[in-house]
């Protein structure tokens, strides 16, 4: 059985993949024997009928290989719901960031805007709203703030997220303005944003050569070439 720090490791990424129940661990690992052990056992009940159509060592290796998928999919499941969610935090990043720029310049202080911003997030990014909304309680039971939104950006996985933390932590040490630091700090975000859309619509052509190459070009060479093709064909009768 995982020790402590194992199942504090293991909590941690089921959080980051959108499971925060108390019991996900005990059903992450319960998922994990049923999904090595359930190919095994209907293999075992079709032996008989296995054998007799396939060779031996055939029916071995078709068990390795069930074996090693049931017993690396949950984690790989795991895995890309993370990279999902992070996807979608980075795409609502620039929008959350806008919304606490406009509730710090209309009077709330950091932790009421936080609160609001959760609140107006939810609809359209679940992701960002449920891990707001873990740092506003966290804040609201005594956690620092510099703690809290650290363990947010970790959640969410997002360097964006690190870096927010950062600079509300020196405006706050130096004094300046919150409200121009979001400001400066949103406007980056949303170049950010910017720059990244047309990386990749400038990469769009170079990804669009291959299938080009394999799938329209053969077949503008057979449009081209079967007319000749044929009165060859013919004239060689």
């Amino acid at each position: 059985m995982p020790n402590a720090e194992e199942i504090s490791r293991i909590r941690f990424e089921l959080a980051r993949a959108g499971y925060y129940g108390e019991n996900t661990v005990k059903t992450f690992y319960a998922i994990r024997v049923i999904s090595l052990i359930a190919p095994q056992l209907f293999i075992l009940v079709l032996w008989g009928f296995l054998v007799t159509k396939m060779d031996m060592t055939y029916v071995i290796l078709m068990a390795g290989v069930t074996a090693i998928i049931g017993l690396l999919a949950p984690n790989w499941f795991v895995r890309w719901k993370q990279k999902r969610r992070t996807l979608r935090c980075r795409e609502g990043f620039p929008d959350m960031m806008d919304l606490m720029v406009a509730c710090i310049e209309a009077g709330l202080g950091l932790d009421a805007a936080l609160i609001r911003v959760s609140h107006e997030l939810g609809g359209r990014y679940p992701p960002l709203k449920v891990n707001l909304e873990i740092m506003n309680l966290e804040l609201r039971a005594g956690s620092d703030r510099h703690e809290a939104m650290m363990g947010f950006a970790n959640r969410i996985n997002l360097d964006e997220a690190k870096a927010l933390d950062i600079m509300l932590k020196q405006a706050e040490e130096m004094g300046s303005s919150m409200g121009k630091a979001l400001r400066t700090f949103s406007e980056d975000m949303r170049t950010k944003r910017m720059l990244r859309a047309e990386e990749k619509a400038m990469a769009l052509s170079a990804k669009l050569t291959v299938p080009l190459i394999i799938f329209i070009f053969p077949t503008l060479m057979i449009m081209l070439l079967l007319p000749a093709g044929l009165r060859i064909a013919e004239g060689l009768q």
